[in-house]
């Protein structure tokens, strides 16, 4: 009896040594649970703010795409035998299908004025077996579909928003479209024929951010800017900076934000149309980075040194790159971070582990959070 009580002890003691060594972390983290570690590799210096989850909650199975103007609806897709475009609703948490098709979605946004959704649909020539894709705007009441892009366009997966409704993308002979849900368009030509992989309207300066391949090195993806001129078609760009992989714009402030790719490392940079150069704020390992909808801050993902690339925790810090904060353990995430446009409230996508996955559900392969935090 006096030996096993010996073991208990010596058993209590080193799971006190484990806990107090671990900062009091919880030890027993869930698999991609969103358990806030309080841990800061982006910064040696302490934030004299503090981070607190006040919810975070399973919204809704699927990818989450966007979120509406008023925060009252997010767009997500869901794949199984057939791919779904999905509506749910924020208030009262009700999931509606919007689309269902034999053709994969690869990216969704509500228009300007939250009346309809783009949508990039996958296509397969049944001939010949060429991959293409093409535009798609629905009316959120589902009364009208129309295909945007022309039959004869290959259109990227990566589009953005204009500022009156319309979409703005890019299509197989490298140009820029801007073109409205009523058949209306724009045609733009790079003038150095650059191959586009990502493009978005910034609507205070009316011009083009977008993402090409370097024509001198096609394994080199660059950023650059081209601003819009009364009566001509030709857009000459400007190099923001090389090898970038991902980029976000705050129209409030014409600000981007963007990930710069150098070696082993990522930086997280900024850059606004009257600037020169650009302002970097953090370097690390580094995935994605956007503002919030007031341009106050940056959330932003990053993987932990040495470990799975694809796990990756979330974090927020102020415009400038002070005070990082933490917000979640390190989950398999795969899909953009979408920030509520007045609340302090995150949703993202994550991938369900196999032996997580039941036969009742098993082409539901990822899940929506909705997490709300407060910082003092």
């Amino acid at each position: 009896m006096k030996k096993t009580q010996n073991k208990l002890c010596f058993f209590a003691l080193i799971l006190l040594i484990l806990i107090t060594s671990s900062g009091c972390q919880n030890l027993f983290i869930p698999t991609n649970v969103p358990v806030v570690l309080r841990n800061d590799p982006v910064s040696s210096k302490p934030s004299p703010q503090q981070i607190s989850i006040q919810s975070y909650t399973m919204a809704s199975p699927g990818v989450v795409q966007d979120i509406t103007n008023s925060g009252n609806n997010l767009v997500l897709f869901t794949f199984g035998t057939t791919y779904n475009i999905n509506t749910y609703n924020t208030e009262t948490m009700q999931l509606s299908a919007f689309v269902n098709s034999d053709k994969k979605a690869l990216s969704a946004l509500y228009d300007t004025f939250d009346t309809g959704i783009y949508y990039a649909e996958k296509l397969i020539d049944p001939i010949t077996g060429n991959v293409g894709s093409q535009i798609i705007w629905s009316d959120v009441n589902q009364n009208t579909t129309r295909v945007i892009s022309l039959p004869e366009e290959n259109v990227i997966q990566h589009f953005g928003i204009g500022d009156s409704g319309q979409v703005v993308y890019a299509n197989n002979n490298n140009q820029i479209v801007l073109a409205d849900s009523e058949g209306n368009r724009q045609v733009y030509s790079v003038l150095n024929n650059y191959t586009i992989l990502a493009v978005d309207f910034i609507s205070q300066e009316k011009g083009f951010i977008f993402i090409a391949t370097d024509p001198q090195n096609e394994e080199r993806t660059n950023l650059y800017y081209a601003k819009m001129k009364d009566g001509s078609n030709e857009l000459a760009s400007t190099m923001i900076a090389e090898n970038v992989s991902s980029f976000d714009i705050n129209d409030l402030t014409n600000q981007v934000v963007f990930i710069k790719n150098s070696g082993d490392a990522q930086s997280i940079r900024t850059w606004n149309t009257s600037a020169s150069t650009t302002n970097s704020l953090a370097t690390g390992s580094y995935k994605s980075a956007r503002f919030t909808p007031n341009g106050e801050r940056i959330v932003f993902t990053q993987t932990t040194p040495n470990s799975d690339s694809q796990l990756k925790s979330i974090w927020i810090m102020d415009a400038n790159g002070k005070n990082p904060l933490q917000l979640t353990a390190p989950l398999n995430i795969n899909s953009e971070i979408i920030c509520h446009p007045y609340k302090s409230v995150l949703f993202f996508s994550v991938e369900k582990s196999s032996d997580s996955i039941s036969s009742a559900d098993e082409h539901t392969l990822s899940q929506t959070y909705q997490l709300t935090y407060k910082i003092d």
